[in-house]
């Protein structure tokens, strides 16, 4: 055999006796390995979210600057106002009467075209030309005046009666001052009634005077002739 063989035998032999040795002290010394504990990591507690405050933006008043308001002038309609070249001398109030629940006042020598405004008192009226008789003027209110004689009457050429353009005394006859004269009934009380009429001037103002017959004599009369007064200035046209 050659010699580095057998060497190398001897060597591993060698090598393995060494080994056997050294196990067999370790285990017969009672010697063991002592394990060094291992510190556990520690676990980190991870970061709990905490909730964290979050600021809100609060909004605040903020003034605007509104835009300045610009006046707008509303015209006011004008009403244009009725012409009017006044009434003739001999214009005057000819008589009243109710109908439909309206009062009536018929007026002589108006001589207007289409219409005017005008108040009796204080009740307001509607004048209008008479369509049969041009002349003349019916003014209208709308209700039932009672209980007046010597009235005022205003005209005026606007519906508001602010522009006035004229003014007199008139007497209505709205007061029931008839006086019937029983006296004289019969069973014709009714039949065949006839009036005379008369028309005095006193202080300027016209009052009337009237006395109705029928077929038994005597029937009634009516009159608003003033109980004082300054002047008589004798008989006149009629009006009423």
């Amino acid at each position: 055999m050659p010699l580095k063989i057998i060497g190398m035998k001897r060597f591993r032999l060698f090598f393995l006796s060494v080994l056997v040795l050294i196990t067999s002290l370790a285990s017969g010394c009672g010697f063991k390995a002592k394990a060094v504990p291992t510190q556990e990591a520690s676990p980190i507690p991870s970061a709990t979210s905490q909730p964290t405050a979050t600021l809100t933006a609060t909004p605040t008043a903020t003034e605007t600057a509104l835009p300045m308001a610009t006046a707008t002038i509303v015209p006011t309609p004008t009403e244009t106002l009725i012409p009017f070249a006044g009434f003739p001398d001999m214009f005057r109030l000819f008589r009243t009467w109710y109908l439909d629940e309206k009062t009536y006042f018929y007026f002589l020598n108006a001589g207007i075209e289409g219409k005017l405004f005008a108040t009796a008192e204080e009740f307001p009226l509607d004048c209008q030309a008479d369509a049969s008789f041009p002349g003349q003027m019916i003014c209208v209110y709308d209700g039932v005046i009672e209980g007046y004689s010597l009235m005022k009457f205003r005209f005026f050429t606007d519906s508001a009666r602010t522009v006035q353009v004229f003014e007199a005394d008139y007497n209505a006859d709205l007061v029931d001052n008839t006086i019937y004269h029983h006296q004289y009934d019969c069973p014709d009380r009714g039949k065949d009634v006839n009036c005379v009429s008369e028309y005095r001037l006193y202080d300027g103002i016209c009052y009337y005077a009237h006395t109705c017959y029928d077929a038994c004599g005597l029937y009634y009369s009516k009159d608003n002739l003033p109980k004082v007064f300054n002047e008589f200035q004798g008989y006149t046209t009629p009006c009423n």
